[in-house]
Protein backbone atom coordinates (compact mmCIF):
# COMPACT_ATOMS: atom_id res chain seq x y z
CA UNK A 1 0.00 0.00 0.00
CA UNK A 2 0.85 3.64 -0.21
CA UNK A 3 0.62 6.39 2.27
CA UNK A 4 1.04 9.44 0.67
CA UNK A 5 -1.73 11.90 2.32
CA UNK A 6 -2.42 11.78 6.00
CA UNK A 7 -5.78 9.66 7.10
CA UNK A 8 -6.62 7.61 4.16
CA UNK A 9 -4.58 4.68 2.91
CA UNK A 10 -5.35 2.45 0.11
CA UNK A 11 -3.96 -0.99 -1.09
CA UNK A 12 -4.70 -3.17 -4.00
CA UNK A 13 -6.02 -5.98 -3.08
CA UNK A 14 -6.46 -8.12 -6.64
CA UNK A 15 -6.41 -7.47 -10.68
CA UNK A 16 -8.54 -9.05 -13.03
CA UNK A 17 -8.22 -7.94 -16.55
CA UNK A 18 -10.87 -9.10 -19.34
CA UNK A 19 -9.70 -9.38 -23.64
CA UNK A 20 -11.97 -8.98 -25.95
CA UNK A 21 -11.93 -5.42 -27.90
CA UNK A 22 -9.73 -4.92 -30.63
CA UNK A 23 -9.40 -0.97 -30.50
CA UNK A 24 -9.41 1.57 -27.56
CA UNK A 25 -12.08 1.93 -25.25
CA UNK A 26 -13.83 5.20 -24.96
CA UNK A 27 -16.55 4.85 -22.35
CA UNK A 28 -16.70 2.50 -19.14
CA UNK A 29 -19.74 2.22 -16.84
CA UNK A 30 -21.19 -0.40 -13.92
CA UNK A 31 -25.03 -0.62 -13.94
CA UNK A 32 -26.94 0.29 -10.77
CA UNK A 33 -26.70 -3.08 -9.07
CA UNK A 34 -23.06 -3.58 -9.71
CA UNK A 35 -22.85 -6.95 -11.41
CA UNK A 36 -22.69 -6.09 -14.86
CA UNK A 37 -19.88 -3.23 -16.32
CA UNK A 38 -20.18 -2.09 -19.95
CA UNK A 39 -17.55 -0.89 -22.25
CA UNK A 40 -17.78 0.86 -25.89
CA UNK A 41 -14.56 1.31 -27.91
CA UNK A 42 -13.54 1.89 -31.48
CA UNK A 43 -14.06 -1.16 -33.01
CA UNK A 44 -17.85 -0.46 -33.53
CA UNK A 45 -18.79 -2.83 -30.28
CA UNK A 46 -20.06 -2.26 -27.01
CA UNK A 47 -19.58 -5.25 -24.58
CA UNK A 48 -21.22 -6.09 -21.27
CA UNK A 49 -19.27 -8.00 -18.50
CA UNK A 50 -20.62 -10.09 -15.96
CA UNK A 51 -18.10 -9.67 -13.03
CA UNK A 52 -18.80 -11.99 -10.53
CA UNK A 53 -16.11 -12.14 -7.42
CA UNK A 54 -13.05 -12.47 -9.32
CA UNK A 55 -14.30 -15.30 -11.67
CA UNK A 56 -13.46 -14.47 -14.91
CA UNK A 57 -16.29 -12.38 -16.69
CA UNK A 58 -18.83 -13.84 -19.05
CA UNK A 59 -19.44 -11.34 -22.12
CA UNK A 60 -22.12 -10.08 -24.14
CA UNK A 61 -20.93 -7.99 -27.39
CA UNK A 62 -23.40 -5.42 -28.97
CA UNK A 63 -22.78 -5.35 -32.35
CA UNK A 64 -25.24 -2.85 -34.22
CA UNK A 65 -23.14 -0.14 -34.30
CA UNK A 66 -21.46 0.68 -37.53
CA UNK A 67 -18.79 3.18 -36.19
CA UNK A 68 -17.22 3.65 -32.98
CA UNK A 69 -18.94 3.54 -29.93
CA UNK A 70 -18.38 6.43 -28.18
CA UNK A 71 -20.42 6.86 -25.12
CA UNK A 72 -22.36 4.95 -22.79
CA UNK A 73 -24.95 5.26 -19.59
CA UNK A 74 -27.09 2.06 -17.89
CA UNK A 75 -30.61 3.17 -16.72
CA UNK A 76 -29.86 3.71 -13.01
CA UNK A 77 -33.27 2.03 -12.30
CA UNK A 78 -33.32 -1.16 -14.90
CA UNK A 79 -30.20 -3.06 -13.96
CA UNK A 80 -30.70 -4.25 -17.79
CA UNK A 81 -30.80 -1.23 -19.50
CA UNK A 82 -28.32 0.55 -21.64
CA UNK A 83 -27.76 3.26 -23.88
CA UNK A 84 -24.86 3.56 -26.38
CA UNK A 85 -23.66 6.27 -28.49
CA UNK A 86 -22.00 6.03 -31.68
CA UNK A 87 -20.33 7.93 -34.28
CA UNK A 88 -22.41 6.49 -36.64
CA UNK A 89 -24.70 9.00 -35.98
CA UNK A 90 -27.27 6.62 -34.13
CA UNK A 91 -28.40 6.40 -30.11
CA UNK A 92 -28.91 2.93 -29.00
CA UNK A 93 -31.14 1.80 -26.05
CA UNK A 94 -30.66 -2.00 -25.46
CA UNK A 95 -31.98 -4.42 -23.28
CA UNK A 96 -29.36 -6.82 -22.81
CA UNK A 97 -31.76 -9.82 -21.84
CA UNK A 98 -32.89 -9.53 -25.19
CA UNK A 99 -30.14 -8.66 -27.09
CA UNK A 100 -32.19 -6.29 -29.05
CA UNK A 101 -31.71 -2.52 -29.47
CA UNK A 102 -33.94 0.50 -30.01
CA UNK A 103 -32.41 2.96 -32.69
CA UNK A 104 -33.18 6.73 -32.02
CA UNK A 105 -31.42 8.88 -35.21
CA UNK A 106 -28.89 11.96 -34.49
CA UNK A 107 -27.95 14.79 -36.63
CA UNK A 108 -24.26 14.04 -36.15
CA UNK A 109 -21.69 11.43 -34.15
CA UNK A 110 -22.78 11.33 -31.18
CA UNK A 111 -20.42 11.54 -28.34
CA UNK A 112 -21.82 11.41 -25.34
CA UNK A 113 -25.19 10.16 -23.55
CA UNK A 114 -26.49 10.14 -20.19
CA UNK A 115 -29.51 8.78 -17.98
CA UNK A 116 -31.35 11.34 -16.24
CA UNK A 117 -31.57 9.92 -12.43
CA UNK A 118 -34.77 8.95 -12.56
CA UNK A 119 -34.53 6.67 -15.72
CA UNK A 120 -36.86 8.12 -17.86
CA UNK A 121 -34.67 10.68 -19.63
CA UNK A 122 -31.25 10.88 -21.79
CA UNK A 123 -29.32 13.49 -22.80
CA UNK A 124 -26.83 13.19 -25.37
CA UNK A 125 -24.03 15.52 -27.45
CA UNK A 126 -23.16 15.44 -30.61
CA UNK A 127 -19.88 16.49 -32.86
CA UNK A 128 -21.86 19.75 -34.05
CA UNK A 129 -22.16 20.88 -30.28
CA UNK A 130 -25.70 20.33 -29.96
CA UNK A 131 -27.35 18.79 -26.56
CA UNK A 132 -31.04 17.03 -26.43
CA UNK A 133 -33.33 15.82 -24.36
CA UNK A 134 -35.19 12.53 -25.34
CA UNK A 135 -38.03 11.30 -23.32
CA UNK A 136 -37.63 7.38 -23.69
CA UNK A 137 -40.49 6.35 -21.39
CA UNK A 138 -43.11 4.12 -23.21
CA UNK A 139 -40.16 3.82 -26.29
CA UNK A 140 -41.76 6.58 -28.72
CA UNK A 141 -37.81 7.91 -28.06
CA UNK A 142 -39.29 11.41 -28.84
CA UNK A 143 -36.91 14.38 -28.82
CA UNK A 144 -38.32 17.06 -26.54
CA UNK A 145 -35.60 19.61 -26.93
CA UNK A 146 -32.22 20.84 -28.21
CA UNK A 147 -30.17 23.24 -27.18
CA UNK A 148 -26.97 24.39 -29.30
CA UNK A 149 -23.75 25.63 -28.87
CA UNK A 150 -22.37 25.78 -32.17
CA UNK A 151 -19.21 28.15 -32.98
CA UNK A 152 -20.02 28.56 -28.79
CA UNK A 153 -18.37 25.98 -27.25
CA UNK A 154 -16.44 22.32 -27.86
CA UNK A 155 -19.50 20.25 -25.68
CA UNK A 156 -17.07 17.42 -23.86
CA UNK A 157 -19.11 15.79 -21.17
CA UNK A 158 -22.14 16.08 -19.46
CA UNK A 159 -23.49 14.66 -15.89
CA UNK A 160 -26.89 15.10 -14.36
CA UNK A 161 -27.52 16.98 -10.97
CA UNK A 162 -30.71 15.60 -9.75
CA UNK A 163 -33.90 15.04 -12.36
CA UNK A 164 -33.37 18.79 -13.21
CA UNK A 165 -30.53 20.39 -13.87
CA UNK A 166 -27.53 19.06 -16.00
CA UNK A 167 -24.00 20.69 -15.91
CA UNK A 168 -22.17 20.17 -18.98
CA UNK A 169 -18.12 20.91 -19.21
CA UNK A 170 -16.80 23.06 -22.34
CA UNK A 171 -14.29 24.83 -23.70
CA UNK A 172 -14.86 28.24 -26.02
CA UNK A 173 -14.07 28.03 -28.91
CA UNK A 174 -13.12 31.75 -29.59
CA UNK A 175 -9.58 31.76 -30.34
CA UNK A 176 -9.11 35.59 -28.30
CA UNK A 177 -10.08 34.34 -25.00
CA UNK A 178 -7.82 33.78 -21.93
CA UNK A 179 -10.58 31.79 -19.88
CA UNK A 180 -11.66 28.41 -22.21
CA UNK A 181 -12.75 26.14 -19.71
CA UNK A 182 -16.64 26.19 -18.46
CA UNK A 183 -18.97 24.54 -17.09
CA UNK A 184 -22.35 25.81 -18.24
CA UNK A 185 -25.49 24.88 -15.97
CA UNK A 186 -28.58 24.01 -17.73
CA UNK A 187 -32.01 23.91 -16.35
CA UNK A 188 -34.45 20.58 -17.65
CA UNK A 189 -38.14 21.01 -17.41
CA UNK A 190 -39.74 17.43 -18.34
CA UNK A 191 -43.21 17.86 -16.96
CA UNK A 192 -45.22 16.83 -19.50
CA UNK A 193 -46.77 19.90 -19.57
CA UNK A 194 -44.24 21.95 -19.46
CA UNK A 195 -44.21 25.50 -21.25
CA UNK A 196 -41.52 27.43 -22.95
CA UNK A 197 -37.96 26.12 -23.10
CA UNK A 198 -37.35 22.52 -21.50
CA UNK A 199 -33.72 22.99 -21.79
CA UNK A 200 -32.13 26.30 -21.03
CA UNK A 201 -28.84 27.69 -19.81
CA UNK A 202 -28.79 29.27 -16.59
CA UNK A 203 -25.55 30.42 -15.94
CA UNK A 204 -22.17 29.30 -16.60
CA UNK A 205 -19.00 29.88 -14.94
CA UNK A 206 -15.30 29.89 -15.61
CA UNK A 207 -13.90 26.82 -14.02
CA UNK A 208 -10.32 26.54 -15.63
CA UNK A 209 -7.77 28.21 -17.85
CA UNK A 210 -7.59 25.44 -20.41
CA UNK A 211 -10.47 23.69 -21.76
CA UNK A 212 -12.56 21.52 -19.41
CA UNK A 213 -12.07 18.26 -20.72
CA UNK A 214 -13.70 16.11 -17.52
CA UNK A 215 -16.94 16.76 -15.38
CA UNK A 216 -18.15 14.08 -12.17
CA UNK A 217 -20.87 13.99 -9.88
CA UNK A 218 -20.58 12.19 -6.38
CA UNK A 219 -23.54 9.93 -6.03
CA UNK A 220 -24.71 12.26 -3.05
CA UNK A 221 -24.83 15.21 -5.88
CA UNK A 222 -23.16 17.36 -2.96
CA UNK A 223 -20.30 17.31 -5.00
CA UNK A 224 -18.36 17.18 -8.63
CA UNK A 225 -15.25 17.62 -9.85
CA UNK A 226 -13.71 19.43 -13.37
CA UNK A 227 -10.69 18.49 -15.26
CA UNK A 228 -9.10 20.10 -18.07
CA UNK A 229 -7.11 20.47 -21.05
CA UNK A 230 -3.74 21.59 -18.75
CA UNK A 231 -3.61 18.54 -16.13
CA UNK A 232 -5.20 20.36 -13.88
CA UNK A 233 -8.61 19.31 -11.84
CA UNK A 234 -10.99 20.70 -8.90
CA UNK A 235 -13.25 19.84 -6.17
CA UNK A 236 -17.08 21.58 -6.37
CA UNK A 237 -19.23 22.43 -3.69
CA UNK A 238 -22.53 21.16 -6.15
CA UNK A 239 -24.83 24.15 -4.24
CA UNK A 240 -23.08 27.18 -3.93
CA UNK A 241 -20.75 26.36 -6.98
CA UNK A 242 -17.49 27.29 -5.15
CA UNK A 243 -14.09 25.86 -5.97
CA UNK A 244 -12.93 23.81 -2.74
CA UNK A 245 -9.47 22.54 -3.78
CA UNK A 246 -7.24 21.20 -6.06
CA UNK A 247 -7.21 17.92 -6.94
CA UNK A 248 -5.50 14.56 -8.40
CA UNK A 249 -2.32 17.07 -9.21
CA UNK A 250 -0.41 14.39 -10.13
CA UNK A 251 -1.97 14.03 -13.50
CA UNK A 252 0.25 16.35 -15.86
CA UNK A 253 -1.04 16.30 -19.37
CA UNK A 254 -4.65 16.39 -20.27
CA UNK A 255 -7.25 15.03 -17.98
CA UNK A 256 -9.39 12.11 -19.72
CA UNK A 257 -12.08 11.05 -17.15
CA UNK A 258 -12.87 12.03 -13.45
CA UNK A 259 -15.18 9.40 -10.98
CA UNK A 260 -16.11 9.50 -7.36
CA UNK A 261 -15.84 6.40 -5.61
CA UNK A 262 -19.39 5.36 -4.29
CA UNK A 263 -18.75 6.79 -0.71
CA UNK A 264 -17.66 10.17 -2.48
CA UNK A 265 -14.17 9.59 -0.65
CA UNK A 266 -11.91 8.97 -3.31
CA UNK A 267 -11.68 10.53 -6.44
CA UNK A 268 -10.21 9.12 -9.21
CA UNK A 269 -8.53 10.88 -12.23
CA UNK A 270 -6.24 9.91 -15.46
CA UNK A 271 -5.00 11.74 -17.79
CA UNK A 272 -5.57 11.18 -21.63
CA UNK A 273 -2.58 11.59 -23.51
CA UNK A 274 -3.07 12.21 -27.37
CA UNK A 275 -0.39 9.66 -28.45
CA UNK A 276 0.82 7.42 -25.96
CA UNK A 277 4.07 5.94 -26.24
CA UNK A 278 6.21 3.43 -23.82
CA UNK A 279 7.25 6.59 -22.06
CA UNK A 280 4.23 7.89 -21.14
CA UNK A 281 3.36 7.35 -17.45
CA UNK A 282 0.52 4.60 -16.85
CA UNK A 283 -1.14 5.95 -13.91
CA UNK A 284 -4.29 6.61 -12.13
CA UNK A 285 -4.10 9.29 -9.65
CA UNK A 286 -6.50 8.29 -6.40
CA UNK A 287 -6.74 11.39 -4.33
CA UNK A 288 -8.63 11.72 -1.34
CA UNK A 289 -11.67 14.11 -1.68
CA UNK A 290 -11.68 15.84 1.62
CA UNK A 291 -7.99 16.63 1.32
CA UNK A 292 -6.99 16.92 -2.32
CA UNK A 293 -3.79 14.55 -1.21
CA UNK A 294 -2.98 11.84 -3.57
CA UNK A 295 -3.26 8.77 -1.74
CA UNK A 296 -2.05 6.31 -4.00
CA UNK A 297 -0.78 6.58 -8.14
CA UNK A 298 -2.30 3.28 -9.21
CA UNK A 299 -0.05 1.65 -12.19
CA UNK A 300 -2.15 0.13 -14.86
CA UNK A 301 -1.73 -2.68 -17.38
CA UNK A 302 -2.77 -0.62 -20.61
CA UNK A 303 -3.41 3.10 -21.57
CA UNK A 304 -6.00 3.88 -19.15
CA UNK A 305 -8.20 6.58 -21.15
CA UNK A 306 -11.79 5.92 -19.04
CA UNK A 307 -12.38 4.58 -15.62
CA UNK A 308 -15.09 3.63 -13.36
CA UNK A 309 -15.87 3.19 -9.55
CA UNK A 310 -18.25 0.32 -8.34
CA UNK A 311 -21.55 1.97 -7.02
CA UNK A 312 -21.34 -0.09 -3.77
CA UNK A 313 -17.58 -1.61 -3.73
CA UNK A 314 -14.29 -0.16 -3.49
CA UNK A 315 -13.58 -1.68 -7.00
CA UNK A 316 -12.01 0.41 -10.12
CA UNK A 317 -12.82 -0.38 -13.66
CA UNK A 318 -10.79 1.20 -16.59
CA UNK A 319 -10.14 0.35 -20.31
CA UNK A 320 -8.06 2.45 -22.66
CA UNK A 321 -5.50 1.60 -25.69
CA UNK A 322 -2.29 -0.41 -26.14
CA UNK A 323 0.96 1.33 -26.02
CA UNK A 324 1.96 1.50 -29.13
CA UNK A 325 5.14 -0.62 -29.06
CA UNK A 326 3.63 -3.09 -26.86
CA UNK A 327 1.46 -3.99 -29.92
CA UNK A 328 2.30 -7.20 -31.40
CA UNK A 329 3.55 -6.47 -35.13
CA UNK A 330 3.37 -10.31 -36.33
CA UNK A 331 0.47 -11.19 -34.31
CA UNK A 332 -3.04 -8.98 -35.19
CA UNK A 333 -4.99 -11.33 -32.80
CA UNK A 334 -2.75 -10.13 -29.90
CA UNK A 335 -3.48 -6.71 -30.30
CA UNK A 336 -6.61 -6.93 -27.79
CA UNK A 337 -7.41 -3.90 -25.23
CA UNK A 338 -7.81 -5.13 -21.93
CA UNK A 339 -10.75 -4.38 -19.14
CA UNK A 340 -9.27 -4.14 -16.33
CA UNK A 341 -10.69 -4.54 -12.26
CA UNK A 342 -9.08 -3.67 -9.40
CA UNK A 343 -9.69 -4.39 -5.58
CA UNK A 344 -8.30 -1.68 -3.56
CA UNK A 345 -8.77 -1.71 0.37
CA UNK A 346 -9.22 1.30 2.73
CA UNK A 347 -6.76 0.86 5.40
Amino acid sequence: GQDIGNNMKLAKTHESSFNGHGKAINAISWNCDGKKLATGSSDQTARVWTIESHKEGRELVLEDHKEGVEGLSWSPTNSDILATASSDKIVRLWDIRAKKSFKIDAEDDVLNVSFSPDGTMLMISDKSENVRLIDIRSNKNKTLANLSFDKEYWVNELVWHGNNCVLMCAGRQKLDTQEKGIVEVIRVDAAQDAEGDRLKSVHNFVAHTANCTAIAMDRSGSHFATGAYDGSSCLWDANEIVCLRPVCSSLEEGVGCLSFSHDGQILAGVADVERPSASSRKLIDLCQVSTGETIMKLETRSFARKLAWHPSQTLLAYGGEKIAQEQDRYDRNRSEVPVTVVTLQVK
